[in-house]
């Protein structure tokens, strides 16, 4: 079984949290500096009032008066996020953190070890913060065992396909575009993509669409992807005043990632990921993670992969931070003692693709699969699929 645990709207009641106001009234995210004007979660007050997530500012305001716009505070997220997969860790769970408000981890070994799946779902429940309308489900699989947390229940295996056939298609993780494609064709409920044929969902939406119709029927893959417990090494520098320069933000970065890769080196260590953090002078927080191609501690390299993403900052900053993973190995990068060079390309292809697909998604980087090899219409005999280096 795949235990889950979900709690609702959790960036939202972090920022409400972080700014002292009242969950009872009609309070939502406000957009990110520099991200469209729309608004994201809201309470259930607001949502009573007809405000919805992905409505533009002035809209929402005109449908709701009252409304008040709390600023999104990622950073507050991020460390409430850690703070928990850390308390479920404590459980010897090997978790797998979704969206910032689900974690998943397999239940195998765990069941004996606390007594039983209720003992485990109520310890898992504990670890949740108070006040957060914490809830736990489990079924066999990761979708959908994500599905029964939203109710709190625990599905077995027999019971899988009649409990996701009435749940809306809208919940299968596809892009909006395939979403527009299902409501176009009258599919609403995931039983009704879990009837389509196979080579027709392959043909129309690819590898993601395939991936999702075996989610609507209970069928996809069993494994998760836990996370490996990070050894964090941080780096803060405040400013005295509000600082909006571009060019001065790259210095203090530099300075922060060269202390950093000094200490990693100084453990024998190097730096696998990296999250950069800043508090905006609106009482707002701005974060990016940054995911190394291979692990190392020297600080040119971090920086090339670290400074560019400091032209997203939206607002002047009080304050930069970086945290280090720096839990790589102290020989990280080492050159083989013989050339081979066409080992080396493919190593390094692959690697790229890899990158590109973490930074865009998978539909960037296709090839061409063959389907329906007797068929005389190219387009029925051919499907895009993930592209292997």
């Amino acid at each position: 079984m795949i235990v889950t645990a979900y709690a609702p709207l959790f960036p939202l009641r972090i920022a409400i949290l972080g700014a002292r106001m009242a969950w009872d009234n009609p309070i939502a995210l406000g957009p990110v500096p520099g991200d469209p004007q729309v608004i994201g979660a809201c309470t259930p007050a607001a949502w009573d009032d007809g405000v919805r997530p992905g409505t533009g500012v002035g809209e929402a305001m005109a449908r709701c008066a009252a409304l008040d716009l709390v600023a999104p505070d990622p950073d507050a997220v991020r460390v409430a996020v850690d703070r928990v997969t850390a308390r479920l860790e404590g459980l010897g769970a090997a978790v797998e953190p979704h969206g910032g408000q689900m974690w998943s981890f397999a239940a195998d070994g765990l069941v004996r070890l606390h007594g039983g799946l209720p003992v485990l779902m109520r310890r898992t429940r504990a670890a949740l913060p108070v006040g957060c309308d914490g809830r736990v489900g489990a079924a066999p699989t990761p979708f959908p065992s994500r599905e029964a947390a939203r109710g709190g229940v625990v599905v077995h295996a027999d019971e899988v396909t009649g409990f996701l056939a009435p749940l809306p298609a809208s919940r299968l993780p596809l892009a909006a575009a395939s979403h527009r494609l299902l409501g176009s064709l009258g599919l609403r409920t995931l039983g009704q993509v879990a009837a389509l044929p196979h080579a027709a969902v392959l043909d129309r939406l690819g590898r993601d669409g395939e991936r999702a119709w075996l989610m609507a029927r209970g069928e996809d893959a069993a494994r998760l992807s836990p996370r490996t417990p990070p050894e964090p090494m941080e780096e803060v520098m405040d400013f005295p005043d509000p600082v909006g320069a571009l060019p001065a933000l790259e210095v203090a970065m530099r300075m922060l990632i060269m202390r950093i890769c000094g200490r990693a080196t100084g453990r024998g260590r190097s730096v696998r990921a990296l999250v950069l953090r800043a508090r905006t002078w609106d009482g707002g927080s701005w974060t990016s993670t940054v995911a190394l191609r291979e692990a190392t501690a020297d600080p040119a390299r971090v920086c090339i992969a670290c400074t560019p993403r400091l032209g997203r900052i939206g607002a002047p900053v009080t304050r930069l931070a970086s945290e280090a993973d720096a839990g790589g190995p102290p020989d990280a990068g080492q050159m083989s003692l013989v050339a081979q060079p066409d080992d080396e390309r493919r190593r390094r292809a692959a690697a790229a693709i890899a990158q590109v697909r973490a930074a865009e998604g998978d539909a960037q980087v296709l090839g061409l699969v063959e389907i329906e090899p007797w068929s005389r219409l190219p387009e029925r005999r051919w499907a895009l699929g993930p592209y292997e280096a």
